[in-house]
């Protein structure tokens, strides 16, 4: 259809002289959008990118605005010469063109935000992803505790953003609500939260840490810490009524502030129960998120309960900490003390011992984010279900066979 495109698109007559086209609206990426210098340090014309290509300007105008009605071959050679030529098209000018604003927004709720890892590798793959659809990201990044949230929020209404992106530890429930009220499709990771046009992406974590726990039962561990982030569990009494299958009998804001560490829980408890494991509420850890956090409270645990030999943390950078504390406490890791963590950062290999953890795929969840939010913003009337990925259990060097066995 290369050519018949090629005749219909270039029956669609554009003035040059003030980038139009027949409808009267700009060009996207004509030289009056500010494209790239080429090699020369002169900007390129979308007219020298028709020449290039050998089609007409209005040929390229339609490629450039995606109009839809050029041959695949005769857009592939178009967009070829662009990038053979260092061209790129004016975002401005695309905006202007399609009435809309291509933006995305980021919220990060985090105390350490883009400097914690694995939520500097979703970012990564959310970044990509965002960019290879022709979007631009915006970043706001709010402590927990933070209550200027909702100016986020305003600023996403403010800016026509289309798609918003949400990772972290949450504020309050109310978080949910404004969104909601809201309606820009919304994606939250690792946050299992599911209402109209908003779903999320998260790792099969259940699964993950049984993996975890269930390593260190093989190796004869049975006094076997759970290293949390925040405390948000309710009481004792709940932990010890839950099912450990899962976390759908709690209270809805408490799954949708605790989504990891409720599924993570789980899979640990799953794993103590399957192997007839008594569970103790009293090595249920908290340790912010921190390798300070963890190591403050892993030394106080390693005097009050000297009888544990092991300690799955529910992220890396707080089993990095549990292992430090460990060895400042006048034990070894891992002949007196095993340690397994989660995430599998880059630094996890480097420490010594090498850090055993569960691998998730932290750049895939920020492209699957991406994706499920444009699934949203193409389909106003479908929610796309939620994506779990998989995760693998990474063996090293910080986890041991207790003595004996």
């Amino acid at each position: 259809m290369g050519e018949a495109g090629k005749i219909r698109a270039d029956g669609c007559k554009r003035d040059s002289s003030n980038g139009r086209d027949r409808a009267g609206k700009p060009s996207v990426g004509t030289h009056r959008g500010g494209s790239p210098a080429d090699r020369r340090g002169r900007r390129v014309t979308i007219r020298e990118i028709a020449e290039a290509a050998g089609v007409s300007v209005s040929t390229v105008s339609h490629v450039l605005n995606e109009y839809g009605d050029i041959g695949p071959d005769t857009e592939r050679r178009v967009r070829q010469v662009m990038k053979e030529m260092n061209y790129y098209p004016s975002s401005l000018a695309r905006r202007l063109v399609k009435k809309r604003s291509y933006l995305f927004q980021l919220l990060l709720f985090s105390v350490e935000g883009l400097h914690h890892p694995f939520f500097y590798e979703v970012t990564c793959g959310i970044t990509d992803e965002v960019e290879k659809a022709g979007y631009d990201l915006l970043l706001g990044v709010k402590d927990s505790d933070d209550r200027r949230w909702r100016d986020s929020l305003k600023r996403c209404y403010e800016s026509k953003v289309e798609g918003i992106i949400v990772m972290g530890t949450l504020p309050g429930p109310e978080l949910f609500e404004e969104i909601r009220a809201g309606g820009i499709p919304t994606v939250f990771i690792d946050i299992p939260y599911e209402g109209p046009r908003a779903t999320y992406v998260t790792s099969d974590n259940v699964r993950g840490a049984r993996m975890a726990t269930e390593h260190l039962i093989s190796l004869g561990h049975r006094k076997i810490a759970f290293l949390d982030g925040y405390n948000l569990h309710f009481s004792d009494e709940l932990l010890l009524e839950k099912d450990p299958s899962g976390s759908q009998d709690l209270p809805d804001a408490r799954i949708l502030l605790q989504g990891i560490s409720e599924a993570r829980l789980a899979g640990y408890r799953e794993a103590l129960n399957a192997h007839d494991v008594p569970f103790n509420t009293d090595l249920i850890l908290y340790g912010d998120y921190t390798k300070a956090g963890a190591k403050e409270t892993v030394r106080s645990m390693l005097r009050d309960h000297a009888d544990v030999t092991a300690i799955f943390a529910i992220s890396d950078v707080m089993a990095i900490g549990a292992m430090q504390a460990v060895r400042e406490s006048g034990g070894r890791v891992p002949a007196d003390v095993a340690v397994i963590g989660y995430d599998d950062i880059e630094s996890a290999s480097y420490v010594r011992p090498a850090l055993s953890t569960v691998k998730q795929h932290g750049e895939e969840m920020g492209r699957s984010a991406v994706r499920q939010v444009l699934k949203l913003i193409g389909n106003p009337g479908k929610t796309p279900e939620k994506v779990t990925l998989p995760v693998e259990l990474v063996v090293r060097e910080s986890c041991g066979a207790l003595p004996g066995q």
